[in-house]
């Protein structure tokens, strides 16, 4: 009974009770990947590694996706994303490490990672980065 109960509520929190009864089989991607994080969620964890969470789910799943997400990291879950979408990043996201050929090229909060010359640099080709609905977003700049 406390693990159903445990179920039930992990469930609810990634927004997907009435899923419940659903064999596993007939759930979209999106739902699938709410379902996984949900049974880790049983066990109380204190971080999630999330690594292209997004990857293959259309806009609107993926932004319903890491707004539950978002939720749990509101309720103290720690959480480590890998990513190659800067809208992925939360804004309770407080460090950021940006890679280049396996190395480390900057690491320091958002907003010291996170700018257009940083990212041009870590790219080697020119792109911008633009704010809103209160993430970031990276474009190629082609003029």
């Amino acid at each position: 009974d406390e693990m159903r109960q445990a179920a039930v509520l992990a469930l609810s929190k990634m927004h997907i009770a009435a899923l419940a009864d659903s064999p596993i089989e007939w759930l979209s991607t999106g739902e699938l990947r709410r379902v996984l994080i949900a049974r880790a969620l049983i066990n109380h964890p204190r971080a999630l590694v999330l690594d292209e969470p997004t990857s293959g789910l259309d806009v609107v799943a993926a932004h319903e996706f890491m707004q539950s997400i978002e939720q749990l990291a509101s309720h103290g879950v720690t959480l480590i994303l890998v990513t190659h979408h800067l809208e992925e990043l939360l804004p309770c996201i407080r460090q950021v490490i940006l890679l280049k050929a396996g190395r480390v090229f900057a690491a320091g909060t958002a907003e010291e990672c996170c700018t257009s010359e940083k990212l041009s640099g870590q790219f080697a080709q020119m792109v911008v980065v633009e704010h809103y609905a209160k993430r970031r977003h990276l474009r190629l700049d082609l003029e």
